[in-house]
């Protein structure tokens, strides 16, 4: 007799399909999958209704040059037909294409070559205006000081633009509880120092930032501090679905159009889950690119308002990492804030398997702890689990752990299996 088995999406951006995974009889498999029914504005109608800001055309208005930040190839927002319509009606208020600057805002990511500004920018947008990658140690303006004391530093191309805009996704930050908004500046477009004065909170524990948490943010109030200090005029925001699908947009002044969309993700990534199980799997798209990216699986745990597995539990984490160990200026192997990989402590005495088969352990170790196992092959992880749990359990799936938010399941409410 066969048992169930998990389907996940896998390889966001590269590969972009579903991966199976068998179990052997005895697992009860439920699955906690963010919803693609929550639905906001259309990109058209969010431009022609922009939030406490002017219309695009107004912005444009008596304007030589544009400078459009967008986010990177580590973050899952389609953004090509939302650069093509902000380009033609930039386009069609007097800023000629080549006067458009569309800078990759890397942050301390690793830059896009050519093959991913195609992939994320898509190839109309590439052949008429100037692309490139924001490098966080040169070609910087200086601005002075942020309220908090941080330097600031910003991207001179962008800085230097008489229009300033933004594309990015919604989806839930450890640190500054949601992305996009103000944070295409800071960090995207942000010089080093900058970008380590505002991150090293979040290494020291004294961030006062947290998974979801907006108002009250100081991280997230610095970054929008600065993004308006260094003239962000609107932002484009999408919210993504759960196999990367916009399910709205949301255009406007940089705090309005990104508190719209927060309202948004958080209904749409809302999952009802029952604590406990013997196993949670926590499947890593969309943000499954590289190793260093992988910590955002957590999310979903960190967000539970219960542990999600009990104590003697077996949580998984798979993962398709195409581009291998990743990259990162800041918390990178050997950077500035990098710190030796430890204990989970929300994990407690729970075992944590990494299923990475594309990755060897070494690229692993750099964010994860040796005490933590990763297995290349998906038999590995079944022996795992018919060692600690050999007459099977209930095992719960998050297929895009970096979206969900979990709340706890009323008593008597329907579950969802695989």
């Amino acid at each position: 007799m066969s048992g169930p088995v998990v389907r996940l999406p896998w390889s966001a951006w590269f590969d972009e399909r579903t991966l199976e995974l068998p179990l052997p009889p005895g697992w009860r498999v439920e699955v906690a999958e963010v919803s693609a029914a929550e639905r906001g504005p259309s990109l058209e109608a969010a431009l022609d209704a922009p939030r406490d800001a002017p219309a695009l055309a107004e912005l444009a208005r008596g304007a030589r040059s544009a400078a459009i930040g967008v986010e990177d190839i580590t973050r899952p927002a389609i953004v090509a037909p939302a650069l093509e319509a902000i380009v033609a009606r930039l386009e069609a208020a007097g800023i000629a294409p080549e006067r458009i600057r569309v800078l990759v805002a890397v942050g301390g990511h690793a830059p896009l070559d050519r093959a991913a500004l195609r992939l994320k920018l898509g190839e109309r947008v590439l052949a008429r205006c100037d692309v490139g990658n924001h490098h966080p140690y040169e070609n910087l303006v200086d601005l002075g000081t942020s309220k908090g004391g941080l330097p600031v530093k910003i991207n001179r191309l962008f800085a230097e633009a008489d229009v300033k805009l933004a594309v990015g996704s919604v989806v839930p930050h450890p640190y500054a509880g949601f992305g996009g908004g103000g944070k295409i500046v800071l960090p995207g477009l942000a010089g080093i120092e900058t970008l380590e004065m505002n991150h090293r909170p979040a290494v020291t524990g004294l961030s006062g930032a947290g998974l979801g948490v907006v108002e009250g943010n100081r991280a997230r109030a610095e970054m929008e501090e600065i993004a308006l200090a260094a003239g962000l005029a609107a932002v484009l925001n999408i919210v993504p679905g759960p196999r990367r699908e916009t399910l709205g947009c949301f255009f406007g002044h940089p705090v309005a159009a990104h508190r719209a969309a927060v309202e948004l993700a958080r209904r749409a990534y809302r999952v009802e889950i029952e604590p406990g199980a013997d196993a949670v799997l926590l499947g890593a798209y969309p943000k499954d690119g590289e190793v260093l990216q992988l910590g955002n699986a957590f999310n979903a745990w960190r967000a539970a308002g219960a542990p999600p597995a009990h104590d003697d539990g077996t949580v998984i984490l798979a993962a398709a990492c195409p581009l291998g160990r990743g990259y990162h200026s800041l918390h990178g192997p050997g950077m500035r804030l990098y710190r030796a990989p430890v204990e989970r402590e929300y994990l407690g005495r729970r075992e944590l398997i990494v299923f990475a088969p594309e990755v060897g352990t070494p690229d692993i170790r750099q964010s994860f702890w040796e005490g933590y196992r990763h297995a290349r092959a998906w038999d590995e992880v079944l022996a795992r689990l018919a060692a600690r749990h050999p007459k099977g359990g209930r095992m719960l799936v998050f297929p895009t752990a970096p979206l969900a938010l979990p709340v706890a399941r009323a008593a008597g409410a329907a579950e969802t299996r695989a």
